[in-house]
């Protein structure tokens, strides 16, 4: 409890600081002006109005022929999800548990997008900026953010390589931090809660002429569950915290109406010791696991620094140029261990240039250029390595609506990399409605390619029980989706999209020798359907729905002593669903269920099925002043998360309890 108490005292001072910063501090405000304009007939937002991230330049969420989910962080905190992996839990053709791949605050995140398991075929995006890297850094991020300094996070499903690059095999999770807009305001937020939890933000926000703003400012801590350890340890407590930082600021100024400047800072600084058993695998078949628990402590500080300018040269040509740069600081060590600490660092330089030529109504050309590069560092007992790698892109598509129904593009990308040579990737999308403007059916659907390249991990590990391969060779992939999406009446929709993806020559550990090393298998795929229902009511108390169904069959073939499995950590079968209303004006109460069936850990072996449920409840006491309450795991399931050699059987976080006010003026 000594981190509460901490936690308490910071949360006070970094209340003050954010206040008084947000009397003083500037701001911006400006919304996407590069997509084309979108009629819309309803007056509650069910559905998106833009997706910005599915191509290389915003455009209405109807117009799009991609595969895209749109988060929104404010909608997901009024329902008592805090954290993206809660709100990515949600999320049509994705599976993930909240708090990343233990479901405990702190460890790494497992997303998995239709099917695709590796944590390097989901791309990571941060202010424009790649995080994803050779050493998962955006796995790691995924696990631990939290919502309350994020804007609108967006997962663009399916091979993304046209548009994004390397890594983006599975799909991309994209988010930005917050603009601020119209007249200042600051939100505290304080709750605590079971597991010794103790969580608070603040952030302010606003416009002051041409000048915009966001700052926010957040602690949290917890000791979580210790108790989801097998009971052959003889102390399975004291030892599982998690307490992070996490700061975030943007500044915009319109120089005029045809140009912006904007400005991002993001900060995360995090400590998560854990429990680690020590296995002695002197004899190989006959492993002895020591009965006493070892503390491991995992550190990870990250900055991300971001420049941008927008500019409408003339009705024909608008432009964009980013520059970034994002560094990250991780160590790994168990003090008990006679052990080096396994440390990694990374940096990264980014500089991007966008072209958007609107030659009529019809035909939209966006072209530019793109370079990186990034450096990486790993030290431990075993290896030392600084390597460096250096990407120049070039990329273009083309849009066209030859009608008010149709709309089709087609993006091309290349892209040169001092060690992996030139790789070339393509998309094609297009959305159709199939009755008119204001049509209640719409048929989109994209084919396209993407690539990744071995991690240095999976090149050059030398511990933990790892060999690397540095003769590994890249993994290549092509799919597509194709989909129907319907309105059944006003703000009411469903979908079904149907995919598949494969991915030749893919990298995956061999756990048929010791120490494990890494190949490139044959292939895998990964094929299925996803269906959507999502609506409010405007005269039922102001009640809303969704529920989500995502069938999925990722198959691994041609590994050598296997025959055709189903990939490591997947789930075939993944539903949620939610339903809230406000009996009473001021109070707003919900339902929610997450369940996952057919599900697999790291070694391909069964794990069981899960239920959880949940209910939150908001009451609104003043105009300023909200209270709220959530219990998740409703009914205390106990079922295991995961299960492997090391660490055995590891239970679900049992039945916790949390409340908290949440303050705006």
């Amino acid at each position: 409890m000594l981190y509460t108490k901490k936690a308490l005292q910071m949360g006070a001072i970094a209340v003050g600081l954010a206040a008084f910063a947000g009397q003083s501090s500037l701001a911006e405000s400006a919304k996407k002006e590069d997509s084309k304009t979108s009629a819309r007939t309803e007056t509650m937002q069910v559905m998106p109005e833009l997706t910005m991230a599915s191509h290389f330049v915003g455009v209405p969420y109807n117009q799009s022929g991609v595969s895209v989910s749109v988060i929104n962080p404010e909608e997901f905190q009024k329902e008592g999800i805090e954290t993206l992996t809660g709100a990515l839990s949600q999320t049509p053709g994705v599976f993930t548990l909240d708090g990343g791949g233990t479901w405990q605050r702190g460890s790494v995140s497992n997303t998995v997008i239709r099917g695709m398991n590796k944590e390097t075929y989901t791309l990571t995006m941060v202010d424009g900026m790649r995080i994803s890297d050779v050493n998962m850094s955006g796995n790691k991020l995924l696990g631990i953010t939290n919502l309350f300094t994020v804007g609108n996070v967006e997962v663009v499903k399916g091979a993304q390589g046209a548009v994004f690059g390397s890594g983006a095999i599975g799909g991309v999770v994209a988010m930005d931090t917050p603009e601020g807009e119209g007249d200042p305001v600051t939100r505290i937020f304080a709750e605590a809660g079971s597991f010794g939890t103790f969580n608070s933000y603040v952030t302010s926000s606003g416009k002051i002429k041409k000048l915009s703003y966001f700052v926010g400012v957040g602690f949290e801590t917890t000791e979580n569950d210790p108790t989801i350890y097998d009971s052959i340890y003889d102390n399975r407590t004291g030892m599982n915290d998690f307490r992070q930082w996490q700061e975030a600021l943007r500044l915009g100024y319109d120089v005029n109406d045809k140009v912006k400047l904007s400005f991002t800072y993001r900060r995360l600084d995090s400590y998560f010791e854990y429990p680690t058993p020590y296995v002695d695998y002197s004899d190989w078949m006959n492993p002895v696991t020591d009965s006493h628990l070892y503390n491991t402590e995992d550190k990870n500080r990250s900055n991300l620094v971001t420049g941008r300018v927008d500019a409408e040269l003339s009705k024909l040509w608008s432009t964009s140029f980013m520059v970034g740069h994002y560094n990250m600081n991780y160590s790994s060590h168990t003090p008990e261990y006679d052990f080096q600490p396994n440390v990694m660092r990374n940096r990264r330089f980014q500089a991007e240039w966008r072209n958007a030529l609107t030659w009529n109504k019809q035909w939209t050309t966006i072209a530019g250029m793109a370079w990186d590069r990034s450096d990486y560092m790993s030290e431990n007992n075993y290896v030392s390595k600084d390597e460096w790698q250096s990407t120049l892109a070039f990329f273009a598509e083309q849009m066209w609506a030859p009608t008010d129904n149709f709309d089709a593009s087609l993006a091309l990308r290349l892209e040169h990399d001092n060690v992996w040579n030139n790789h070339f990737t393509w998309r094609y999308s297009n959305s159709w409605k199939v009755t008119g403007k204001d049509s209640p059916t719409r048929i989109f659907g994209s084919v396209g390619s993407g690539f990744r390249a071995p991690t240095y991990f999976e090149r050059y590990a030398a511990n933990y029980g790892y060999v690397g391969n540095p003769d590994l060779d890249i993994s290549k992939s092509l799919g597509g989706d194709l989909g129907v999406e319907q309105r059944l009446a006003d703000n009411h929709y469903a979908s079904v999209t149907g995919f598949w993806t494969r991915v030749n020559d893919e990298i995956g550990s061999d756990s048929s020798v010791y120490p494990y090393t890494f190949k490139n298998y044959s292939h895998c795929t990964s094929y299925g359907v996803e269906v959507a229902f999502k609506g409010q009511f405007k005269d039922a108390w102001n009640s809303g729905y969704y529920a989500n169904y995502t069938f999925t069959m990722p198959k691994r073939d041609s590994i050598g002593k296997y025959e055709t499995i189903q990939m490591a950590n997947t789930a075939r079968h993944t539903i949620n669903a939610e339903i809230h209303t406000s009996p009473l004006e001021k109070l707003t109460v919900g339902f929610g269920v997450t369940s996952a069936m057919g599900r697999t850990d790291y070694d391909y072996a069964r794990l069981d099925n899960f239920f959880t449920a949940r209910v939150f409840a908001r009451y609104q006491v003043t105009d300023n002043v909200a209270l709220h309450v959530r219990v998740e795991n409703l009914f205390d399931q106990n079922f295991i998360i995961t299960n492997d050699y090391n660490f055995g059987p590891r239970q679900a976080r049992g039945l916790g309890v949390f409340g908290g006010v949440t303050v705006e003026f």
